[in-house]
C-alpha cells in the first residue's frame, strides 16, 4: 500500500512538472530592444513607441519591446552595427549618418524630383524589394521610413545659384554633399545636435533639411527663408531593421505579424511625416517665415547644375560590379509613373 502511495505521488510530482513546464513555454516571452535615432519629443517617435506597444498586444504578450529614442541606446551613425551584432534587436536610423555604407540604395539620396516622405517612403519600399541591395543583408529589413526631401534653409534669402555661390550649408555629407556643390555651395558635415549652435555663431549660413527640422530641432528661430527646389532637394531615406537572429529565432505566427505590421507602419509614420511638415510650414508662416519658389528658368538651372550627379553615380557604382543603371532607371521609371504628393 505504501509502495503505491509512493508511485502515486512520485506521478503527481512529475505531471505537475510537465504542466509546468508547458504552462512556461506558452507564457515564454521575447524581451526586445528598439534603438531610434529622433528625439524622444519626435511625433515618429511617439508611434515607434507606439508600435513596440502594438507588438505587444498583437503578439498576446509574446514580444516585449523597450524603446530607446534620440541614440540613447546607441548613437544613429553606428545603430546599423549595433542592430548587426545585437547590442538592439531592432533599430531606425537615417542612412545619410553614414555616407556610402549603402552604395546601391543611395541613389535614393539624390535628387528625384519627390516632394513628400509618403512617396518618398513608398517609393524606398518598392525599390528594396525589386533589387534586395546587398548591404542590407546582415540584418532583417522591416520596412524603410523616409522624411520628406531635404529643401535648403538659410539665413538670408536663396533666389538664384548666384545667391547660393560660396555659402556654407550643414549636411550629413555623401550625396547631400555632392549636390551642395554642384549648386556652388560649401556643404559643412556637422553632427544635428550641434547645428543649433553652429546657425547660431554663424560657422554656417543654412542646412538641407526636411521642413519639419525648422519645428522638431528649432532651426527656424534661426533660418528665416527657405528655398523650395524639388528638383534639387536631397532624398532622405531611413530604416526599420532587425537583428538577423533574433528574427530566425522568432515562430512563423509571430514573424507574419511584424511583416503585416511593417507595411501597416511605413505608410502611417510616413503621413505623420507630411502632416508635421504641413504644421511646421503653417506655424512658421504665421511667425514671418518665408518660402521662395524659383523661377521655372532658374528651376531648369539648379536641375541642370544637379544633373552630372546621375551619371556620376552609374559610372561609380557599376564599377563596383552593381546595377546602378538598372537602379537609376527604376527610379525615374517609378516617379514618372506615380503621382507626387
Amino acid at each position: 500500500m505504501r509502495t503505491a502511495m509512493k508511485h502515486y505521488l512520485s506521478g503527481l510530482l512529475l505531471l505537475s512538472v510537465l504542466l509546468g513546464s508547458s504552462c512556461s513555454a506558452r507564457n515564454q516571452r521575447t524581451q526586445l530592444a528598439f534603438t531610434g535615432a529622433l528625439p524622444a519629443h519626435d511625433r515618429l517617435s511617439q508611434v515607434l513607441e507606439q508600435w513596440c506597444g502594438d507588438l505587444e498586444r498583437r503578439s498576446a504578450g509574446k514580444l516585449k519591446t523597450d524603446f530607446y529614442p534620440g541614440g540613447l541606446l546607441t548613437p544613429a551613425p553606428q545603430l546599423l552595427d549595433s542592430v548587426t551584432t545585437g547590442i538592439a534587436d531592432v533599430g531606425f536610423g537615417p542612412m545619410g549618418v553614414t555616407p556610402g555604407r549603402f552604395p546601391l540604395t543611395e541613389i535614393l539620396e539624390l535628387p528625384l524630383g519627390i516632394r513628400s516622405a509618403f512617396m518618398m517612403t513608398r517609393l524606398s519600399n518598392d525599390f528594396y524589394r525589386t533589387f534586395r541591395p546587398k548591404e542590407f543583408d546582415s540584418v532583417k529589413v522591416l520596412f524603410f521610413m523616409s522624411a520628406s526631401p531635404g529643401l535648403l534653409h538659410t539665413k538670408k534669402p536663396v533666389r538664384s545659384l548666384e545667391d547660393l555661390s560660396g555659402m556654407k550649408i550643414r549636411c550629413l555629407g555623401g550625396n547631400a554633399s555632392r549636390v551642395l556643390k554642384s549648386l556652388g555651395a560649401v556643404p559643412i558635415v556637422i553632427s544635428t545636435g550641434d547645428t543649433y549652435d553652429a546657425l547660431r555663431k554663424g560657422i554656417v549660413d543654412g542646412v538641407v533639411a526636411a521642413w519639419d527640422s525648422l519645428e522638431t530641432l528649432k532651426w527656424g528661430e534661426v533660418l528665416p527663408y527657405t528655398t523650395v527646389s524639388y528638383h534639387a532637394a536631397v532624398g532622405a531615406p531611413g530604416f526599420v531593421v532587425m537583428n538577423r537572429n533574433t528574427w530566425e529565432n522568432l515562430p512563423s505566427k509571430l514573424k507574419e505579424i511584424i511583416d503585416a505590421m511593417s507595411e501597416e507602419y511605413a505608410e502611417k509614420l510616413s503621413r505623420i511625416w507630411d502632416e508635421k511638415d504641413r504644421t511646421t510650414i503653417q506655424k512658421w508662416k504665421d511667425k514671418n517665415h518665408i518660402s521662395i519658389y524659383l523661377s521655372e528658368e532658374e528651376e531648369k538651372r539648379w536641375g541642370k547644375a544637379v544633373s552630372p550627379l546621375y551619371e556620376m553615380f552609374v559610372r561609380e557604382k557599376s564599377a563596383r560590379g552593381l546595377v546602378a543603371a538598372e537602379a537609376l532607371a527604376y527610379c525615374r521609371e517609378w516617379v514618372s509613373n506615380n503621382t507626387l504628393q
